[in-house]
């Protein structure tokens, strides 16, 4: 994990930010067993009473002591011996050693369930999400309910580092500002940047002096003003796409180790989850497309069987030299009646070839039945035909339809 130096935060006024022990009976417990093993190895006061270890701190001097120890009686604890100290008495810290160190692994176990917790009620805000944009929008304001004041996701575009949306409480003009302040001045992922190191290591990243570490992105630390930060990259379909970025400006603290591991369990739960609406989106686009492909395959398929079939449908006169050309002489098709008028043409523009058949059988006086006899369809495929050209023809009744038809045929009659 990549962290800066924080010397010049701390005497800025920050604070780092750690996991307090909040058993009493615990904190004093500890402080006990550290004063007395550092009274068997180096012969010093117990620490006074005030020094109260964070929680890592204190799991960190338990080992040490521990592992200190059990090298000494390796060696043959002259050093302890000296001191006056037994080796009953070092057995016995041995075991309260060890004994502080389950109830604080207890302790880091009931801290990781609370992070847990905390990424799930972070999680709980994208339940409703649908699609990729609103995930987007929404995803700082989720990683905020972490306990952040300040969060915002970033994307990977063509190997630069581009913010895309920005939560700061209360201050959605400052917020716009960071964004804008990234994509007005876009980083190469290159070695001179930290969040290279997320790309190449898969792992979370923890700046302690943004301010001063010439690595971070420069626009974007002097427009936030952000003294620490924890970053962790969004990894979908095993690639990274992108960044998380948090801090506690407000609460005026550094980031610590926990942060990093919180944002990090949160970047990974976000990351399936986005793989999740962007597939939903992709097949949703895919259903829309097949779905207007196969009406229009329906359409087509619909007038090509309602088409009249003839003889000359197909026929192609042979080319001089062509693969049909066997000397034989043939006669061009013959050609089809024509319309002569543009009332005629407008008829048979509106009507299929299909349908203007059964129309010159119910002008001749065929019932439903006689046209599916004479056609050889089906009753309910002539009742359709029959629908459609009253449909076409704006007709309320078969005579009507008929009178429209003797109408247009009076008025067009083409010469034989």
């Amino acid at each position: 994990m990549t962290m800066t130096s924080r010397t010049a935060a701390v005497e800025d006024g920050w604070s780092p930010s750690t996991q307090a022990i909040d058993d009493a009976g615990l904190r004093a417990d500890v402080a006990a067993v550290l004063g007395r093993a550092a009274r068997v190895l180096e012969g010093a006061d117990a620490p006074a009473e005030e020094e109260s270890p964070d929680l890592a701190s204190a799991v960190a001097r338990i080992d040490d002591a521990t592992l200190t120890l059990t090298a000494s009686l390796r060696s043959g604890g002259s050093s302890i011996r000296a001191r006056g100290t037994t080796r009953d008495e070092v057995v016995d810290l041995m075991l309260d050693l060890r004994d502080v160190a389950a109830r604080l692994g207890e302790a880091q176990e009931v801290a990781r369930q609370e992070s847990f917790g905390r990424v799930r009620d972070a999680m709980a805000l994208l339940r409703g999400v649908n699609t990729v944009e609103q995930m987007l929008d929404q995803a700082p304001i989720a990683a905020a309910r972490l306990g952040f004041d300040r969060t915002f996701i970033s994307a990977i575009q063509d190997s630069y580092f581009v913010p895309r949306t920005c939560f700061i409480k209360g201050d959605t003009e400052w917020a716009a500002a960071v964004v804008r302040a990234g994509q007005d001045q876009p980083r190469r992922l290159d070695r001179t940047l930290l969040e290279t190191e997320m790309v190449r290591r898969r792992q979370p990243i923890r700046v302690l002096d943004a301010q001063n570490d010439p690595r971070v992105h420069r626009e974007i630390a002097d427009v936030s003003m952000s003294r620490s930060y924890v970053a962790a990259p969004v990894i979908v379909q095993d690639k990274v796409i992108g960044f998380i970025h948090a801090d506690y400006y407000a609460q005026r603290r550094l980031v610590g180790a926990t942060d990093s591991d919180l944002l990090w369990m949160f970047t990974e739960a976000f990351g399936f989850a986005y793989e999740r609406i962007a597939y939903g989106e992709r097949i949703a686009s895919l259903r829309t497309s097949y779905m207007r492909t196969m009406a229009d395959a329906e359409r087509n398929f619909a007038r090509a069987i309602e088409e009249e079939i003839s003889f000359d449908e197909h026929l192609v006169a042979p080319q001089p030299g062509g693969p049909d050309d066997d000397g034989v002489a043939r006669a061009a098709p013959m050609p089809m009646h024509r319309p002569v008028s543009g009332e005629r043409s407008a008829l048979d523009a509106l009507l299929t070839r299909r349908e203007l058949e059964v129309l010159r059988l119910m002008a001749s006086g065929a019932t439903n039945d006689g046209i599916a006899s004479r056609l050889v369809i089906s009753h309910g495929t002539a009742k359709t035909h029959v629908k459609h050209i009253l449909r076409k023809l704006s007709a309320a009744n078969r005579a009507e339809a008929v009178s429209r038809y003797f109408q247009l045929e009076h008025r067009t009659q083409i010469p034989s």
